[in-house]
């Protein structure tokens, strides 16, 4: 059995270092290559992490020694250059979305799937402490019967922001705006927690920035299968920004989720009176929507690689595998498609 696995990383760009920190982080986890376009930022990221250093994508598939790869790339891309890591034998973590069609994100799951390689999803909240207590108190009916989910993203992205990479807020480069680009984590925890959703009705607008294609907020009326119904709103023109927030009501209490944390549990004793509790913060790093675009919670994002290593090395699913970035990718597109039938997208 191997004991080791050993990544290239596809991208340098902004979310980069944050893969390459949790790789780095990992005992059984070696970072020993990196690919980029811009020769003068590939050499700067090469040096800083002590990395052998490609402008040729074909030259680092070919190592080997390269047992996966971490694709940062824009995502339109992000399923063609799967597929190819897959042809090169090697094992594939994607940062969020799989990619912008549902098409590519099924070929690059089949491409996969033939070869027996690991496919894996960057969807880091499902690893945060507060998501995870949640997730089981649902799963023990602690909450009782699903009723309401609410979920707020507002973060805050200036001008500078979209204007920094010619793929954002682009529909051939970002595959849309703020719901695609920020709030994919929440759209995938909202599945993650109550199932998958049977009736969408969306809206999403451009408010706030200038050079933009794509929308900057969006609003979604959702309907689970289980019954339960849900709200989602996302903006990144919420200055300076806050953490996202997620309520769960239950017909036996509610909770919240702010930023990693559990802030609040209120459960029925089922005498007329109620069990409030307010839960200490278990993790003091919180994600806060303001203009950085990198995630602050890089505890969470060592927990995937972890479990992502290990799914490797002892050959079983990823926890979050790439048909459960497939999933969150349909509801994003559903509340697209949504918000065009109305004549809302604008």
């Amino acid at each position: 059995m191997v004991s080791s696995i050993r990544f290239g990383l596809i991208g340098c760009g902004a979310v980069a270092s944050t893969h390459a920190k949790a790789i780095a982080s990992l005992p059984n986890a070696k970072l020993v290559a990196v690919v980029g376009q811009s020769p003068q930022r590939l050499a700067s990221f090469a040096e800083a992490w002590g990395l052998d250093g490609y402008t040729d994508l074909e030259l680092l598939l070919q190592r080997k020694d390269i047992d996966a790869v971490a694709i940062c790339t824009p995502s339109g891309s992000h399923g063609d250059i799967a597929i190819r890591a897959a042809g090169a034998g090697k094992h594939a973590m994607i940062e969020k979305p799989i990619d912008i069609s549902l098409s590519k994100a099924d070929e690059t799951i089949a491409a996969f799937r033939s070869r027996g390689l690991r496919l894996g999803v960057i969807s880091q909240r499902r690893f945060d402490i507060g998501v995870v207590r949640l997730k089981a108190l649902l799963e023990a009916g602690e909450l009782g019967r699903p009723v309401l989910a609410s979920a707020c993203v507002h973060w805050y992205r200036d001008q500078a922001y979209y204007d920094s990479g010619g793929w954002r807020g682009t529909w051939s480069g970002d595959g849309g705006g703020v719901l695609i680009n920020q709030g994919i984590h929440t759209v995938d925890l909202l599945l993650h927690l109550l199932g998958p959703v049977a009736e969408v009705a969306g809206h999403t607008a451009t408010m706030t920035h200038e050079r933009m294609e794509t929308e900057d907020t969006t609003v979604a009326l959702l309907k689970f299968a289980n019954g339960a119904m849900g709200t989602l709103s996302c903006t990144t023109s919420a200055y300076p920004g806050s953490s996202v927030r997620i309520e769960v009501i239950g017909s036996k209490g509610s909770a919240l989720l702010e930023g990693e944390s559990l802030t609040r549990l209120d459960l029925n004793n089922g005498n007329g009176s109620s069990g409030v509790q307010k839960t200490e913060e278990l993790d003091k790093q919180v994600l806060i929507g303001g203009e950085s675009a990198i995630p602050s919670n890089q505890e969470a994002f060592v927990r995937q690689y972890e479990d992502f290593v290990d799914a490797i090395i002892r050959r079983r699913e990823p926890t979050v595998a790439g048909e459960a970035g497939r999933e969150a990718l349909a509801l994003v597109l559903e509340v697209y498609r949504s918000s065009k039938r109305s004549g809302q997208r604008s």
